[in-house]
């Protein structure tokens, strides 16, 4: 922890709030939602894990959880 850091600042297992957030991108969203968007097309996957990743979709923003969907990218 650095000198400048408060313990105020440090939450779940010493990383400092900021840290906690890198990966909370759009971009990381994103991929994200393709993963759960994947699960959901596999024959291969139970309802169980398709029902939560139809939930964690619907929480992202369905399809405004999509990086290009959002007018970013490429």
């Amino acid at each position: 922890m650095s000198t400048q850091q408060s313990t105020a600042d440090v939450t779940a297992a010493g990383l400092s709030q900021v840290d906690q957030n890198i990966n909370n991108t759009d971009e990381d969203r994103s991929h994200e939602a393709r993963g759960h968007k994947a699960n959901l097309s596999n024959p291969n996957t139970s309802d169980a894990s398709k029902e939560k990743s139809a939930q964690r979709l619907q929480e992202l923003g369905e399809d405004t959880a999509f990086y290009r969907k959002q007018g970013k990218g490429e």
